[in-house]
């Protein structure tokens, strides 16, 4: 229960200072965050099984990220794609969820994405 206190405080904190946008010739730039946004009875070994599926394929589509955002004006497209990616490697493993993961790429309080792993 500590630690799913810890990642989602984690996350409100990181995810306030990473909503920006820029502006360029009148075109808006956002900027999309990633990360699991619920962890329901999860262990580390889920946790870190499903962020590495994610980190791997944004590296395979030489997506720029941070710890929890992509670098400003990165492609819709390329995100989903990539998130698709990691989808299939995660639902092609073996690996059985005990707990229940809520993963989510956004913008501001506009969701793009969104994956739950685990029992419901």
């Amino acid at each position: 229960m500590k630690n799913l206190i810890i990642w989602r405080l984690a996350f409100v904190v990181l995810a306030a200072f990473s909503f920006a946008s820029c502006s360029s010739d009148d075109e808006t730039l956002s900027i999309y965050t990633f990360g699991l946004t619920s962890a329901i009875n999860g262990n580390n070994s889920e946790i870190e099984a499903i962020q590495l599926a994610y980190s791997d394929a944004y590296k395979r589509n030489n997506i720029k990220t941070n710890s929890r955002s992509f670098a400003p004006g990165t492609s819709k497209d390329l995100i989903l794609k990539s998130c698709k990616q990691a989808e299939d490697a995660i639902l092609t493993s073996s690996m059985k969820f005990e707990g229940r993961y809520v993963y989510e790429v956004k913008s501001k309080d506009v969701v793009l994405y969104q994956k739950v792993y685990g029992v419901r």
